[in-house]
């Protein structure tokens, strides 16, 4: 079976090409073509993402990524005639109408997509939530607009459960890695996912049967990263900035001080691990991120000039992040009794993270497996959301039906 996936829930704009020739028990996944397009630098005058601006490029970029899917995945692209019928004439009528609050896409869509050869395809997924409501309509309205050209069914695909099942993927051509064959050996599982949007814990019973067990109250990690990377005046997105300048901080005693000393000066910062004691397993960063806000504050009225503790800070902050991640997955792996931990979510990419992370696991529960997706599907991509489909298969639905949900759950 071929899968399309479309993912526009946030500032990616993404398709993937999947072939997956097994049943839901024993799945195995070829990535054909995972193409990304990302709005980075469109958003980061505004250190975040302006969601009417991220429509805009999404529907700009769509055919555009098509396209080049298609291509890489070796598909034949070559121009038809479109007939010229009044048939043909009722159905760009009807894309008209699918496209009517996508001007832009609509006319790159007569342009590039009408003449295109329909592509040997089975079935037709797209990221229908959570996500900014303005970017999930028009990929959700491309998908109507396709699977209605090329007579395809669609499922709406829920896009944590794409980050969550991105552990399973692997490069484009090769087939998936992890050890899927033996699922005694994985299920139960624990699923940390964190990014810009979302801080959750999900257990994961099966394929397609999760229980979101802690959440974030209120800011998500990769939100807050973004905030404090902006009072440091470091830049957007806040992940990687804020990681490489952590990076400047070395520290021969041990790999994870729990205090770190601002250049020339006996100060030494210190920040809180919020709900690190809790009993349950939920996330609140909102707090960190004004305990940094009145730290700046105080340094400077004592007169420290930002180049005196930027390094410090953004490593302190990091590893207070990471500290409160590891401690409540440990804590949620070890109750529920778990057969492995994964993660998923751009957040997952820091290196920091990933590393204290799986030594956190090996050391403390040796009997668990660990697992980590490839760097390139930690941030949001379509390949991620054509794996979470093969799994929902009977749920397809006519293009017609397919709707958005900004606030979906997983589990």
């Amino acid at each position: 079976m071929i899968i399309l996936a479309i993912e526009t829930s946030c500032d990616e704009t993404a398709i993937s090409v999947l072939k997956t020739s097994a049943g839901r028990r024993r799945p195995e996944f070829k990535i054909l073509s995972n193409i990304v397009s990302s709005q980075v630098k469109v958003h980061a005058p505004f250190w975040g993402v302006v969601p009417n601006l991220a429509k805009r490029e999404h529907q700009k970029n769509l055919p555009l990524v098509l396209i080049k899917a298609l291509k890489e995945g070796r598909f034949p692209i070559s121009n038809f005639q479109f007939p010229i019928s009044k048939h043909s004439e009722l159905k760009v009528q009807q894309i008209e109408k699918i496209l009517e609050r996508e001007p832009e896409l609509l006319e790159q869509f007569k342009k590039s997509i009408l003449s295109l050869k329909p592509p040997k395809i089975d079935i037709i997924a797209v990221t229908h939530g959570p996500g900014l409501e303005p970017a999930l309509w028009v990929g959700v309205n491309f998908a109507k607009a396709l699977g209605f050209l090329w007579k395809k069914p669609i499922i709406g695909i829920n896009h944590l459960e794409g980050h969550a099942l991105a552990n399973w993927l692997a490069p484009v051509g090769k087939k998936s890695q992890f050890p899927i064959s033996n699922f005694q050996k994985v299920f139960p599982a624990l699923c940390l996912i964190v990014s810009g949007g979302h801080t959750q814990l999900v257990l994961m019973k099966d394929f397609g049967k999760y229980k979101t067990i802690g959440e974030t109250r209120d800011d998500a990690a990769g939100e807050a990263f973004d905030k404090v990377a902006r009072m440091l005046k470091l830049g957007y997105p806040g992940g990687p900035v804020i990681a490489a300048e952590a990076a400047k901080i070395r520290n021969t005693k041990s790999e994870i001080p729990n205090k770190f000393k601002i250049q020339n000066s006996k100060f030494k910062i210190s920040l809180p691990r919020p709900m690190i004691n809790s009993k349950d397993y939920d996330f609140s960063f909102s707090g960190l991120k004004t305990a940094v806000l009145y730290l700046i504050k105080d340094l400077e009225k004592n007169g420290y000039a930002l180049n005196d503790f930027r390094a410090a800070i953004a490593a302190e902050f990091q590893q207070a992040v990471i500290d409160v991640l590891i401690s409540k997955t440990l804590k949620a792996a070890e109750n529920y009794k778990v057969k492995s931990v994964l993660v998923g979510g751009g957040v997952s990419a820091n290196k920091n993270l990933r590393r204290q992370m799986e030594k956190a696991v090996k050391e403390k529960l040796p009997k668990v497996i660990y697992h980590e997706p490839g760097l390139k599907f930690t941030t949001d991509n379509a390949a991620m959301i054509a794996a979470a489909a093969c799994f929902h298969l009977k749920r397809k639905k006519d293009w017609s039906k397919i709707e958005t949900a900004a606030n979906l759950r997983l589990g």
